[in-house]
């Protein structure tokens, strides 16, 4: 038997994706045939497949020994990979290429971030706790840049704290079409999630089942049809600074989804212009064995925003 914490990110995601993450090496196959064998538990109760998750849960798995030992697959080959920006004994920060999801989704592809990471860790000989490093925080797929990953159970606790409680500063940058009339704002709003359609909507009064947003920016260069912009995220939201930006007129380059067709073929970006670009570590309580990362910055060493017109 082996057993899994569920992590925040994996909060409200189904147990049968969370294991195809957790356990990288085993055919779907193998896990779906567990569960209808009853053979998958969380919390020590039977599940189905479809059984949503909740943050602290716990899945325990009774699968014979021989599928667990590490058959690690080859990785599909894509056109950028995964790089790791910063480590050291706690945490890992990777720089996400666009296009890669950090954990594994309903499209069941084989480059999955976490995947990437593990096995790269595991390669080096070294015993970590199942299922680690972990996600601190997610990204979109199509979204490039840094990802934090903790390496311990203890260190990811502290994390999401930290996440949770705005004392690690998130720093993007994007394209986006036009100018805006202020060089710097602060954008407040509520954001209203449509789980069917995967995508959410902005409004500027309070509304039933949505959540406050507020979203920073300041602008760093503007031209003649598009700008560049530094993007803070207070509130981290589903698809914020793409909904929030869009919102107020000025949409993301590429973004096939808030963004405007017309422009996006004119543009020729694969992706949306969206990349994080900057983790602060700004603690202001106590962090235990991590206070050595307070007041410490970590930047994306470049961004690849070709082609453009």
């Amino acid at each position: 038997m082996r057993e899994f914490p569920v992590t925040l990110p994996y909060d409200r995601k189904r147990v049968d994706l969370f294991l195809f993450d957790m356990m990288p090496s085993i055919k779907s196959s193998v896990i779906y045939k567990a569960f209808r064998k009853r053979n998958i538990k969380v919390n020590n109760k039977r599940v189905k497949e479809s059984y949503v998750l909740s943050h602290g849960d716990k899945v325990q798995v009774y699968i014979p020994e021989e599928y667990l030992k590490d058959k690690a697959s080859e990785e599909a080959s894509g056109t950028d990979s995964p790089q790791i920006i910063y480590e050291d004994d706690y945490i890992l920060i990777v720089s996400k290429p666009q296009g890669m999801p950090v954990h594994q989704d309903k499209n069941n592809d084989i480059r999955v971030l976490n995947r990437w990471v593990q096995k790269t860790v595991s390669e080096r000989g070294k015993i970590h706790e199942q299922g680690f490093p972990a996600l601190c925080h997610r990204i979109d797929r199509n979204t490039g840049g840094l990802v934090l990953f903790a390496k311990d159970s203890k260190t990811l606790a502290i994390l999401e704290d930290k996440f949770k409680n705005r004392e690690i500063r998130k720093i993007y940058h994007c394209l986006i079409y036009g100018v805006p009339l202020k060089k710097s704002d602060e954008l407040h709003g509520y954001l209203k999630k449509d789980s069917k359609n995967s995508r959410v909507f902005v409004y500027d009064k309070p509304l039933k089942g949505a959540e406050p947003i507020i979203t920073r920016y300041r602008v760093l260069k503007a031209f003649d049809e598009y700008s560049l912009l530094e993007v803070e995220l207070v509130t981290g939201k589903t698809h914020q600074i793409r909904a929030h930006l869009a919102y107020i007129g000025h949409p993301l380059l590429g973004d096939g989804k808030y963004g405007i067709n017309s422009v996006n073929r004119r543009f020729k970006l694969k992706w949306q212009a969206l990349w994080s670009y900057e983790l602060t570590f700004l603690f202001t309580s106590p962090s235990g064995h991590l206070s050595y990362l307070s007041g410490r910055t970590v930047t994306l060493p470049d961004i690849k925003w070709v082609p453009m017109p």
